[in-house]
Protein backbone atom coordinates (compact mmCIF):
# COMPACT_ATOMS: atom_id res chain seq x y z
CA UNK A 1 0.00 0.00 0.00
CA UNK A 2 1.50 3.40 -0.91
CA UNK A 3 1.89 5.61 1.84
CA UNK A 4 1.10 9.14 -0.11
CA UNK A 5 -2.52 10.49 1.49
CA UNK A 6 -5.08 10.71 -1.30
CA UNK A 7 -5.70 14.51 -1.77
CA UNK A 8 -8.45 16.49 -0.09
CA UNK A 9 -8.88 14.16 2.65
CA UNK A 10 -11.75 15.81 5.57
CA UNK A 11 -10.35 16.00 8.96
CA UNK A 12 -13.42 14.67 10.51
CA UNK A 13 -11.93 11.08 10.38
CA UNK A 14 -15.08 8.58 10.07
CA UNK A 15 -17.93 10.57 9.71
CA UNK A 16 -19.73 9.82 6.31
CA UNK A 17 -20.49 13.22 4.54
CA UNK A 18 -21.29 14.00 0.88
CA UNK A 19 -18.01 13.21 -0.28
CA UNK A 20 -17.16 11.06 -3.51
CA UNK A 21 -13.93 9.46 -4.24
CA UNK A 22 -12.18 9.70 -7.82
CA UNK A 23 -9.60 6.95 -8.25
CA UNK A 24 -7.95 7.89 -11.31
CA UNK A 25 -4.46 7.33 -12.17
CA UNK A 26 -4.34 10.49 -15.13
CA UNK A 27 -4.31 14.05 -13.78
CA UNK A 28 -6.64 15.60 -16.44
CA UNK A 29 -9.25 13.30 -16.18
CA UNK A 30 -8.95 13.12 -12.20
CA UNK A 31 -9.06 16.92 -12.36
CA UNK A 32 -11.44 18.03 -14.68
CA UNK A 33 -14.11 15.33 -12.51
CA UNK A 34 -13.49 16.56 -8.97
CA UNK A 35 -13.95 20.13 -11.13
CA UNK A 36 -17.33 18.43 -12.05
CA UNK A 37 -18.35 16.95 -9.03
CA UNK A 38 -17.75 19.87 -6.71
CA UNK A 39 -19.57 22.34 -8.84
CA UNK A 40 -22.59 19.86 -8.20
CA UNK A 41 -21.77 20.38 -4.51
CA UNK A 42 -20.10 16.93 -3.60
CA UNK A 43 -16.64 17.45 -1.72
CA UNK A 44 -13.93 15.51 -3.94
CA UNK A 45 -11.76 13.37 -2.67
CA UNK A 46 -8.70 11.96 -5.51
CA UNK A 47 -6.65 9.09 -5.15
CA UNK A 48 -4.49 7.70 -7.88
CA UNK A 49 -3.76 4.10 -7.16
CA UNK A 50 -6.24 1.48 -5.59
CA UNK A 51 -3.63 1.24 -2.85
CA UNK A 52 -4.04 4.88 -1.78
CA UNK A 53 -7.70 4.04 -2.56
CA UNK A 54 -7.50 1.48 0.38
CA UNK A 55 -5.88 3.69 2.67
CA UNK A 56 -8.07 6.91 2.69
CA UNK A 57 -10.55 4.53 3.54
CA UNK A 58 -9.14 3.09 6.35
CA UNK A 59 -9.85 6.57 7.84
CA UNK A 60 -13.65 7.71 6.26
CA UNK A 61 -15.68 6.33 4.43
CA UNK A 62 -17.04 8.43 1.13
CA UNK A 63 -20.82 8.09 -0.05
CA UNK A 64 -19.74 6.98 -3.42
CA UNK A 65 -16.41 5.87 -5.28
CA UNK A 66 -15.64 6.25 -8.57
CA UNK A 67 -12.68 4.45 -9.93
CA UNK A 68 -11.21 3.57 -13.36
CA UNK A 69 -10.95 -0.03 -14.46
CA UNK A 70 -7.36 0.70 -15.55
CA UNK A 71 -5.37 1.34 -12.61
CA UNK A 72 -1.99 0.82 -12.55
CA UNK A 73 -0.64 -2.28 -10.00
CA UNK A 74 -4.14 -3.05 -8.79
CA UNK A 75 -6.85 -2.59 -10.96
CA UNK A 76 -10.49 -1.50 -9.91
CA UNK A 77 -12.40 -4.84 -10.14
CA UNK A 78 -9.65 -5.58 -7.25
CA UNK A 79 -10.08 -2.62 -5.72
CA UNK A 80 -13.85 -3.48 -5.76
CA UNK A 81 -13.34 -6.64 -4.75
CA UNK A 82 -11.66 -5.41 -1.45
CA UNK A 83 -13.83 -2.48 -0.98
CA UNK A 84 -16.88 -5.16 -0.80
CA UNK A 85 -14.40 -7.35 1.70
CA UNK A 86 -14.46 -4.78 4.24
CA UNK A 87 -17.37 -4.41 6.80
CA UNK A 88 -16.99 -0.68 6.79
CA UNK A 89 -17.25 0.03 3.06
CA UNK A 90 -19.26 -3.40 2.03
CA UNK A 91 -22.22 -1.13 1.19
CA UNK A 92 -20.78 1.88 -0.06
CA UNK A 93 -21.76 2.40 -3.91
CA UNK A 94 -18.57 2.14 -6.63
CA UNK A 95 -18.90 3.10 -10.06
CA UNK A 96 -16.35 1.97 -12.23
CA UNK A 97 -15.98 3.23 -15.70
CA UNK A 98 -13.60 1.91 -18.47
CA UNK A 99 -12.05 2.00 -22.32
CA UNK A 100 -12.25 -2.06 -22.12
CA UNK A 101 -15.02 -2.96 -23.94
CA UNK A 102 -14.91 -6.76 -22.88
CA UNK A 103 -18.15 -8.20 -21.99
CA UNK A 104 -16.22 -10.70 -19.35
CA UNK A 105 -14.80 -7.44 -17.71
CA UNK A 106 -18.27 -5.53 -17.60
CA UNK A 107 -20.09 -8.89 -15.73
CA UNK A 108 -17.12 -9.25 -13.87
CA UNK A 109 -17.48 -5.77 -12.12
CA UNK A 110 -21.37 -6.33 -11.82
CA UNK A 111 -20.43 -9.81 -10.26
CA UNK A 112 -18.45 -8.73 -8.13
CA UNK A 113 -21.42 -5.85 -6.81
CA UNK A 114 -20.30 -2.35 -8.60
CA UNK A 115 -22.97 -0.06 -8.88
CA UNK A 116 -22.82 1.07 -12.28
CA UNK A 117 -20.55 0.25 -15.35
CA UNK A 118 -19.56 2.94 -17.74
CA UNK A 119 -17.66 2.69 -21.02
CA UNK A 120 -15.35 5.39 -22.90
CA UNK A 121 -17.02 7.47 -23.82
CA UNK A 122 -19.51 8.66 -21.54
CA UNK A 123 -20.79 12.46 -21.30
CA UNK A 124 -20.42 14.06 -17.59
CA UNK A 125 -24.25 13.95 -17.47
CA UNK A 126 -24.30 10.23 -17.56
CA UNK A 127 -21.86 10.34 -14.84
CA UNK A 128 -23.89 12.57 -12.70
CA UNK A 129 -26.84 10.47 -13.16
CA UNK A 130 -24.88 7.77 -12.33
CA UNK A 131 -23.70 9.00 -8.89
CA UNK A 132 -27.15 10.01 -8.18
CA UNK A 133 -28.82 6.74 -8.85
CA UNK A 134 -26.19 4.93 -7.07
CA UNK A 135 -26.80 6.90 -3.65
CA UNK A 136 -30.70 6.34 -4.19
CA UNK A 137 -31.60 9.81 -3.75
CA UNK A 138 -32.19 11.15 -7.68
CA UNK A 139 -32.47 14.53 -7.87
CA UNK A 140 -34.57 15.60 -10.75
CA UNK A 141 -33.27 18.76 -11.50
CA UNK A 142 -29.49 18.96 -11.50
CA UNK A 143 -28.28 21.85 -8.27
CA UNK A 144 -25.64 24.09 -9.19
CA UNK A 145 -23.39 25.51 -6.54
CA UNK A 146 -23.16 29.39 -7.15
CA UNK A 147 -23.44 32.77 -6.31
CA UNK A 148 -26.03 35.10 -7.30
CA UNK A 149 -26.90 38.10 -5.59
CA UNK A 150 -30.69 37.94 -5.43
CA UNK A 151 -33.24 40.25 -4.32
CA UNK A 152 -35.43 39.26 -1.31
CA UNK A 153 -39.27 40.62 -1.59
CA UNK A 154 -39.00 42.73 -4.52
CA UNK A 155 -36.88 43.85 -7.77
CA UNK A 156 -35.14 46.75 -5.77
CA UNK A 157 -32.93 46.43 -2.37
CA UNK A 158 -35.99 48.63 -0.29
CA UNK A 159 -36.64 48.90 3.40
CA UNK A 160 -39.37 46.07 2.28
CA UNK A 161 -36.48 44.37 0.54
CA UNK A 162 -33.04 43.18 0.75
CA UNK A 163 -29.81 41.71 -1.00
CA UNK A 164 -28.78 38.44 0.04
CA UNK A 165 -26.77 35.16 -2.11
CA UNK A 166 -28.11 32.81 -3.68
CA UNK A 167 -25.85 29.64 -2.66
CA UNK A 168 -27.43 26.84 -4.63
CA UNK A 169 -29.71 27.14 -7.65
CA UNK A 170 -31.70 24.50 -9.83
CA UNK A 171 -34.72 24.93 -12.56
CA UNK A 172 -37.30 24.45 -9.32
CA UNK A 173 -35.81 26.17 -6.89
CA UNK A 174 -32.86 27.36 -4.88
CA UNK A 175 -31.15 28.01 -1.37
CA UNK A 176 -30.21 31.75 -0.03
CA UNK A 177 -27.51 32.08 2.26
CA UNK A 178 -29.42 34.92 4.56
CA UNK A 179 -28.60 35.33 8.85
CA UNK A 180 -32.26 35.96 8.61
CA UNK A 181 -34.60 33.55 6.91
CA UNK A 182 -38.12 33.28 6.55
CA UNK A 183 -40.82 31.74 8.47
CA UNK A 184 -41.75 28.57 6.46
CA UNK A 185 -44.17 28.78 4.02
CA UNK A 186 -43.79 32.62 3.59
CA UNK A 187 -44.34 33.15 -0.06
CA UNK A 188 -43.01 36.36 -2.04
CA UNK A 189 -41.44 37.58 -5.02
CA UNK A 190 -37.16 37.01 -5.85
CA UNK A 191 -35.55 39.10 -8.78
CA UNK A 192 -32.11 38.01 -9.52
CA UNK A 193 -29.42 38.67 -12.38
CA UNK A 194 -27.94 35.78 -14.13
CA UNK A 195 -24.43 37.05 -15.07
CA UNK A 196 -23.76 35.13 -18.03
CA UNK A 197 -25.79 36.76 -19.95
CA UNK A 198 -25.94 41.22 -19.24
CA UNK A 199 -29.62 42.02 -18.56
CA UNK A 200 -31.19 38.89 -17.66
CA UNK A 201 -33.00 39.39 -15.06
CA UNK A 202 -35.13 36.21 -13.58
CA UNK A 203 -38.46 37.06 -11.65
CA UNK A 204 -39.70 33.75 -9.68
CA UNK A 205 -42.59 33.80 -6.82
CA UNK A 206 -41.15 31.59 -4.29
CA UNK A 207 -42.13 29.74 -1.18
CA UNK A 208 -39.83 28.94 1.39
CA UNK A 209 -39.49 24.99 2.44
CA UNK A 210 -37.02 25.34 4.64
CA UNK A 211 -35.24 27.33 7.09
CA UNK A 212 -31.61 27.60 9.18
CA UNK A 213 -31.55 29.94 11.48
CA UNK A 214 -27.86 31.15 12.60
CA UNK A 215 -28.12 29.75 16.08
CA UNK A 216 -28.27 26.14 14.34
CA UNK A 217 -24.58 25.49 14.36
CA UNK A 218 -24.80 22.45 12.10
CA UNK A 219 -26.79 24.35 9.39
CA UNK A 220 -25.65 27.38 7.23
CA UNK A 221 -27.93 29.88 8.20
CA UNK A 222 -30.63 30.72 5.40
CA UNK A 223 -33.52 29.04 3.39
CA UNK A 224 -34.82 26.67 0.53
CA UNK A 225 -36.86 27.63 -1.53
CA UNK A 226 -39.45 26.47 -3.92
CA UNK A 227 -40.38 28.27 -7.26
CA UNK A 228 -44.06 28.68 -7.40
CA UNK A 229 -44.62 30.86 -10.13
CA UNK A 230 -41.39 30.96 -13.24
CA UNK A 231 -42.06 31.71 -16.99
CA UNK A 232 -41.05 29.55 -19.44
CA UNK A 233 -38.61 31.86 -20.56
CA UNK A 234 -37.15 32.67 -16.96
CA UNK A 235 -36.89 28.86 -16.51
CA UNK A 236 -35.35 28.18 -19.79
CA UNK A 237 -32.58 31.24 -18.80
CA UNK A 238 -32.00 29.36 -15.56
CA UNK A 239 -31.40 26.18 -17.19
CA UNK A 240 -28.82 26.99 -19.25
CA UNK A 241 -27.14 28.98 -16.78
CA UNK A 242 -26.93 25.53 -15.10
CA UNK A 243 -25.29 24.25 -17.54
CA UNK A 244 -23.20 26.46 -18.94
CA UNK A 245 -21.95 26.84 -15.75
CA UNK A 246 -21.27 23.05 -15.31
CA UNK A 247 -19.54 22.74 -18.30
CA UNK A 248 -17.37 26.01 -18.48
CA UNK A 249 -13.65 25.25 -18.92
CA UNK A 250 -14.60 21.21 -19.37
CA UNK A 251 -16.52 20.70 -22.12
CA UNK A 252 -13.64 20.69 -24.70
CA UNK A 253 -11.89 17.92 -22.52
CA UNK A 254 -14.79 16.00 -21.98
CA UNK A 255 -14.19 15.01 -25.73
CA UNK A 256 -11.14 13.70 -25.18
CA UNK A 257 -9.26 12.72 -21.79
CA UNK A 258 -12.02 13.51 -19.84
CA UNK A 259 -14.04 10.64 -21.24
CA UNK A 260 -15.54 8.64 -18.70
Amino acid sequence: MSGTMPQGMPADKGKQQQVVMVVDARPMRQFYTSIFLQRLQYQVIMAKTGEDALLFLGLTVPLVIIANYDLPQMNGLELLKQVRQEYRTRSVPFIVYTSNRSPEVRRACEGAGCSAFLSHPCSLEGLYAAVEQAIQKPRRFVRLATALNVVVGGEHPTDGARSEIITAISERGMFVNTAVPLALGAVLPFTFHLPSAPGWIVRVEGQVLLSHFPSNKVKIPGMAVKFLKISDHDQSLVRDFIRRELMEGIAAPERTEHNC
